[in-house]
């Protein structure tokens, strides 16, 4: 069904979720199930409040270098060919809290990054209607939010054949914490450039400097030089099963998680069971496609005693997670392998944890 125009992230808040302020939640990994985050749990991320959209007469104007200046409705778009992506966004700054030392931003843990299915055209395709000019070379997208969300993407990324203008989540129209009535979804990147309630695309001859390209989301070194900017994402795995800080009986214990690389599809993901001295295959149990992240499961012999417990994941093009993530001073990207500490000890009457 179609979201009210004035529909607040707040009326969709799961109480499991974790608040960041007032504009962002958290999703615990241990509440997740399938390679498929449900709408309600998948984590909220804005730089602005959820602004107030009415579908009826949002438009969408496509401008700049091109022949065919034009607005679209979302009748426009729907009559266009339709198609889905099951894609892992995964927000810039996600387990920022890892840095040492520590740097300014929310400080997420491993709980801004999310699967999901994601529905609508091709923006490649919605670009083709205004045709762009051989000189065009960037997308300025422009946000609701504010008139300051501006943010450039390089059109061979725009024009890859899985980055979407999005209208659905999970096979329903987007909800306004998630962007309606229109989004872009850009597939590996982070997720700054999956702009939400997406009113504008420009296209230019030369990169965007504004601020959400060239002021945040970049990356900067002790020194305050910029090595880059956040573009796509690093190879990364987590563990969502067991918990921080759980208790398991000792006996057949098992390790779950999920892992993703925005440089390709994920190759093969291990586990250690003695703190990263030695590490073993996991089994990845279940993919979704080359863009979505992988469910993967480790069983193991849990001996009593304190465990810590981590996991690396390697892609296709070689890149595997380090033990240290490159430091810089705005904390984006963090990748570094992930730490879970468990307690083995018996528990009378308890059984042994499930997947």
């Amino acid at each position: 069904m179609t979201q009210p125009p004035a529909q607040d992230w707040r009326t969709l808040k799961d109480e499991r979720l974790v608040p960041y302020g007032e504009t962002n939640l958290g999703t615990p990994l241990e509440l997740l199930e399938d390679i498929v985050v449900p709408t309600e749990l998948f984590f909220v991320r804005s730089n602005y409040r959820v602004p107030t959209v009415d579908p009826a007469t949002w438009r969408l104007r496509i401008h700049g270098l091109v022949d065919r200046p034009l607005e679209l409705g979302l009748a426009d778009l729907r009559a266009l060919p339709q198609r889905s992506v099951v894609a892992v966004i995964e927000c810039s700054g996600n387990s920022r809290s890892g840095f040492e030392p520590a740097t300014p931003g929310t400080p997420w843990r491993h709980d801004a990054v999310g699967n999901a299915v994601w529905t609508g055209v091709g923006l490649g395709d919605v670009l083709a209607l205004a045709g762009p000019r051989p000189e065009s070379v960037e997308v300025i997208s422009q946000g609701a939010d504010d008139p300051l969300m501006r943010r450039g993407l390089p059109l061979r990324a725009a024009t890859e054949p899985d980055t979407l203008l999005a209208l659905q989540m999970n096979g329903e129209d987007l909800v306004a914490a998630h962007g309606a009535p229109a989004r872009l979804v850009v597939p590996g990147w982070g997720g700054i450039a999956s702009t939400k309630w997406v009113t504008g695309l420009e296209l230019a001859d030369h990169r965007w400097d504004g601020l959400w390209n060239a002021v945040e989301y970049v990356l900067l070194d002790e020194s305050g030089q910029e090595t880059g900017r956040v573009e796509e994402m690093p190879v990364k795995s987590v563990i969502a099963r067991p918990a921080r800080a759980a208790e398991i009986d000792p006996g057949p214990a098992t390790v779950s998680g999920y892992a993703w690389s925005g440089h390709g599809q994920v190759a093969a993901v291990e586990v250690s069971v003695d703190g990263g001295h030695s590490y073993q295959p996991a089994t990845v149990v279940e993919r979704a496609g080359p863009r979505a992240w992988v469910r993967w499961s480790y069983a193991w012999v849990a001996e009593p005693g304190p465990t810590r417990l981590t996991a690396r994941a390697t892609d296709t093009a070689g890149r595997t997670q380090p033990e240290v993530a490159v430091w810089n001073a705005k904390g984006y990207q963090m990748n570094a392998i992930m730490g879970v500490d468990v307690e083995v000890r018996r528990r009378p009457g308890r059984g042994q944890m499930a997947r």
